[in-house]
């Protein structure tokens, strides 16, 4: 996927789309790391969001059709690179990682990145994990920087306002918060396969649920961390667990979410 607009300045195009209500408030909502709209979600209304392609750079946002409202954005390596060393022979084959920065409804309750790693063709075998962190100031923001060594660099502000950078062109992260500590795992034998292997250096909360060939948030065992200190506690008291229906993080305040860490695990998020 190529610069749609490679002939027109950043500053016409954000002229001729601020036309659009659409995608005037698309744009502003970008790289800037605005506010929640609310504490609570509300239920996503089917056929409301739609994917696509972003004026800035080599990455998909999701908008609602009803609101103009950007709801999240998608980052996609397939490689060839130190994540992905053999890219795929064909589209939706794998291997590939994608990262998926989402704030249903842009509220407080549900702001949080996924990363899918796909090492084959086979649905069943994906790698899903899901990375929520505290306190959650505002929501995700991206904007294309110029790098050093690169030409183009990503720049994701994260919901507790930390950062992360990645390689516009390969989508490899650069820096920041999240560091990719090894390759995508291809292991021959699917059940021996490792989740992606992300560490996190920030100052703050997270919490991380994995699953492969399902949604991480249903029935699993949610790790949480906060500098040196670690805890285990069931996904079932940190999400709704109805399969049937939207799959939202229980607490959509901050004061919450600290009470039921502190009783759990003994510290929380702050």
């Amino acid at each position: 996927m190529r610069h749609p607009f490679p002939l027109l300045s950043l500053a016409l195009i954000q002229v001729l789309f601020s036309q659009s209500p659409s995608f005037g408030q698309t744009i502003n909502d970008l790289s800037r790391p605005l506010p929640p709209l609310s504490d609570r979600v509300s239920p996503i209304v089917a056929g409301d969001q739609v994917m696509r392609s972003s004026p800035f750079g080599d990455f998909m946002i999701t908008e609602s059709e009803t609101t103009g409202h950007i709801l999240g954005f998608s980052l996609s390596n397939t490689g060839p690179n130190r994540i992905i060393p053999v890219p795929a022979t064909e589209i939706g084959t794998g291997p590939d990682r994608e990262y998926h920065f989402r704030f249903q409804n842009r509220a407080r309750q549900d702001i949080y990145f996924s990363v899918t790693d796909t090492p084959d063709e086979y649905l069943s075998n994906r790698m899903e994990s899901y990375l929520y962190l505290f306190p959650r100031h505002n929501l995700p923001a991206i904007e294309m920087i110029e790098g050093g060594n690169t030409s183009e660099e990503l720049k994701v502000t994260l919901p507790n306002g930390e950062e992360i950078v990645f390689d516009a062109k390969t989508k490899e992260i650069l820096r920041g918060v999240f560091r990719e500590t090894s390759p995508l795992d291809k292991n021959p034998d699917r059940f021996k396969r490792k989740f992606a292997a992300l560490e996190y250096s920030g100052t703050g909360t997270l919490i991380r649920v994995n699953r492969r060939g399902g949604d991480p948030r249903l029935g699993t065992t949610a790790t949480v961390t906060r500098g040196t200190k670690t805890c285990k506690m069931p996904s079932s008291l940190l999400f709704d667990q109805n399969p049937n229906s939207d799959v939202n993080f229980l607490y959509p305040t901050d004061e919450q979410v600290q009470a039921v860490l502190m009783k759990k695990c003994g510290f929380g998020i702050r």
